[in-house]
């Protein structure tokens, strides 16, 4: 147990400081190509805080053990809408600060709501399956052809951003925080596995719970960083990408294995709660950043306490 504890501690505070590690060169090494602000955050910040999720899931699936990681995936999403915004609009709200967005992001929104119908869907029919595999990652090259092709930053704000002079060594460093990072989820992976052997909790809860909250540390550490910051609009960008590759990404994982022992102790009908929570949480989400998108707002205290609440709420159904 002590060995297991030391390596989820281990693994979390090696996350914590490889995923910023890697999001901040990612964002030097992006500036450079002159994209927008939700461009960065929705595709590079966001891949480099859900790289945690894929490579624990790569090594959970090695395991053959599915309901583990389908549990990180879906708590992963839930916790990154609940604890991350969560947090952001506490910070926000205490400040006494209002928030905006453009109005460009409410296709973005959209997205993130089919994406998480689609995510429903694959996990309702066969989340294991080669064939579910190819639908979910053809759907992630569409929507990162679409933020490419709208995520070319204007000239006023190229020209600040390349004001800014770039670390050097940016791609050796993005190289060691990556690999630091396989290291850490190997961590986690280890010790989560070492918890199932010795409580003989299942792989719902342990996915949920420390798979999902240790590999969701990195957007939370970004999230409330960039907050505290203004940066709202990369905070969204981070979040919502964040959400599609974990489900659009992380999911499509498992059945590249095509091995039948990794839906063995499944059943959907014990994920169809969290799911509808999670479905909830994306809903109430994407309508407030649509009517900020529409009028500069206060943030709520009260939004907020739905927000960190609803993550409690759902351990009920997970346990």
């Amino acid at each position: 147990m002590i060995i297991a504890l030391l390596a989820i501690t281990s693994g979390i505070a090696l996350i914590w400081v490889s995923a910023e590690k890697l999001e901040n060169y990612s964002v030097h090494a992006a500036r450079e190509f002159g994209f927008s602000p939700f461009f960065i955050g929705s595709t590079v910040i966001a891949f480099g805080t859900s790289a945690p999720e894929m490579l624990t899931t790569f090594f959970v699936s090695l395991e053959n053990k599915g309901s583990m990681v389908i549990g990180n995936v879906i708590g992963s999403n839930v916790a990154n809408l609940s604890l991350v915004f969560g947090s952001m609009l506490l910070i926000v709200s205490l400040k006494k600060l209002r928030i905006k967005q453009e109005v460009a992001i409410q296709k973005n929104l959209l997205i993130l709501l089919v994406s998480g119908l689609l995510i429903w869907l694959i996990i309702a029919v066969d989340p294991f399956n080669i064939a579910s595999s190819f639908i979910l990652l053809t759907s992630l090259i569409l929507v990162i052809s679409f933020w490419y092709k709208n995520g070319v930053s204007d000239e006023s704000e190229s020209e600040s951003e390349s004001d800014v002079d770039l670390p050097r060594f940016v791609s050796l460093k993005l190289t060691l925080s990556l690999v630091f990072l396989v290291f850490a989820a190997w961590l986690i992976t280890f010790g989560a596995n070492k918890i199932l052997d010795e409580f003989s909790l299942g792989e719902l809860f342990i996915g949920y719970t420390v798979l999902a909250i240790g590999t969701s540390l990195p957007e939370i550490a970004a999230s409330v960083s960039l907050a505290l910051k203004g940066r709202y609009e990369t905070v969204t960008g981070t979040l919502i990408g964040s959400n599609i590759f974990n489900g659009l990404c992380v999911l499509a994982i498992p059945g590249l294995f095509m091995n039948p022992k990794m839906s063995l102790g499944w059943s959907y009908s014990e994920w169809s709660p969290l799911l509808f929570i999670l479905f909830m949480i994306t809903f109430i989400f994407a309508y407030y950043i649509f009517s900020v998108s529409k009028k500069e707002r206060n943030a709520s205290i009260l939004l907020s306490s739905l927000f960190l609440s609803s993550y409690f709420v759902s351990l009920y159904f997970a346990y």
